[in-house]
């Protein structure tokens, strides 16, 4: 009832909008009113672990009945003012975020002649092949992105900075070349804790190029994304920090002692320096490279795409995935299949420094203890998954669908969480969630 309430809304608001517009018989309309929205159900049979489409999100679908997963609601406003200048701003709550406000464009667009187009502000991040559609359900032909390769990407929902265009028409075909660069500040949601803790993520230095050529039947995109500063900043981050220096400092302290032989005094310096080398652990510097497909051939369609994200941190590890989607249409129905995996290499992060001393019972006793913390998060920090899904898309009227999803997600074993909410590990790292939305566009 409020989604029809809320198409009934945006039609009286699309036609005042342009009767106010429309100055005289031939002028173009300068005021455009739209929107996206979804009322999404979706059925968690796991009572250890939550489901989750981005790191940002503040409610994981838990076990039962939730509307957090893919309820969303999106509202955008273009003016263009002068020919080939357009003002873009969009707002978007998800029931997941308690249904807050978040700006996710907030932009001009200057049109430059030639086929070139400049964009300036914030912008829906170009990331991977559909992270600029993710949110939007209705342009999606499943209900979402596999969360399994797009949970990370999808909490960098913007890029705060600029993007420069050029399209190049070739008969049916045609080029698009876009590079880009910015920033974007977000909260990182650590679901490791019961409670969940939050962390500020900061971006700088973001700068990434892609590459599409739009064939008549065929859609080919690669692109490749480098970020220079990947920060994290919290509470835990802090105690974590402030252990270490002390551990540290406490070394440097013995390593005072004029009596030392000259081998533990070069082995107490090189501890020392170990330790601080651990500080802000979560701190890098990724690269996220992406070649995808969408193919239509009569009533098949296919969906693919290949995935590296590399964090240049030794916690953390690489990932290498791939997406999957094969479907078929009968009509207005659009059975698919869905396969998407994706698979970290191990961490290789330095902890030597966290071994004991045999100089004191505490000493010791403390850098034990941060060296298990290493470890969880070391685990927790592994995003590997696998996930089949089936579905079934009806597009039962213009500009609305209704879909139906199983997702069998499935984590290499009890102590990796993968992109699921686990508060404590082991867990039961199998998880079958199904969704139920409707999708419109307005």
């Amino acid at each position: 009832m409020a989604l029809a309430g809320l198409a009934l809304l945006a039609g009286a608001s699309t036609q005042a909008a342009e009767d106010a517009s429309e100055g005289s018989e031939g002028l173009a309309k300068p005021l455009r009113f739209s929107g996206f929205a979804t009322l999404g159900l979706a059925h968690n049979n796991n009572a250890t672990a939550g489901a989750i489409t981005s790191f940002s999100q503040l409610k994981p679908v838990q076990q039962g009945w939730s509307a957090n997963m893919d309820t969303v609601l999106g509202l955008q406003l273009e003016w263009q003012p002068l020919s080939g200048t357009t003002f873009q701003v969009q707002g978007v709550t998800r029931a997941g975020e308690d249904m807050q406000p978040r700006l996710r464009i907030a932009a001009l667009r200057q049109q430059l002649g030639h086929g070139l187009s400049l964009n300036l502000g914030r912008m829906r991040s170009p990331l991977f092949f559909d992270s600029s559609i993710a949110e939007i359900g209705y342009a999606n032909l499943t209900v979402r992105p596999a969360p399994t390769i797009y949970a990370m990407v999808n909490s960098v929902a913007s890029l705060d900075g600029a993007d420069l265009q050029w399209r190049l028409n070739l008969g049916d075909a045609s080029l698009l070349a876009q590079v880009f660069g910015g920033r974007y500040d977000y909260t990182h949601r650590f679901n490791n804790f019961s409670p969940a803790l939050s962390a500020d993520a900061s971006l700088r230095g973001l700068l990434g190029f892609s590459l599409s050529a739009n064939l008549q039947d065929l859609t080919l995109r690669v692109s490749r994304t480098e970020i220079d500063r990947y920060v994290l900043r919290s509470e835990q981050v802090s105690q974590i920090n402030s252990g270490l220096n002390q551990l540290s400092g406490a070394l440097q302290q013995m390593a005072l002692n004029p009596q030392l032989p000259p081998t533990m005094l070069t082995g107490l310096q090189a501890k020392a320096q170990g330790l601080e080398a651990l500080r802000n652990p979560f701190d890098n510097r990724p690269v996220y490279t992406s070649v995808g497909l969408d193919g239509n051939w009569q009533p098949w369609r296919l969906l693919a795409e290949l995935t590296w994200m590399d964090p240049r941190n030794d916690l953390v590890g690489r990932g290498t995935g791939y997406s999957l989607t094969v479907a078929r249409s009968f009509g207005d129905f659009t059975p698919y299949l869905s396969l998407a995996q994706l698979k970290r290499s191990s961490a290789k992060l330095n902890t030597s420094a966290l071994a004991p001393t045999g100089l004191g019972a505490q000493l010791d006793g403390a850098l034990s203890q941060l060296q298990q913390g290493f470890e969880r998060a070391q685990q927790f920090a592994d995003i590997s998954s696998r996930s089949v899904s089936v579905g079934l898309r009806w597009d039962w009227r213009e500009n609305m669908a209704i879909k139906t999803q199983l997702d069998l997600v499935r984590t290499p074993n009890v102590n990796t969480p993968g992109p699921l909410a686990v508060p404590a590990l082991p867990f039961d790292n199998k998880l079958r969630l199904f969704s139920v939305t409707l999708d419109l566009v307005f």
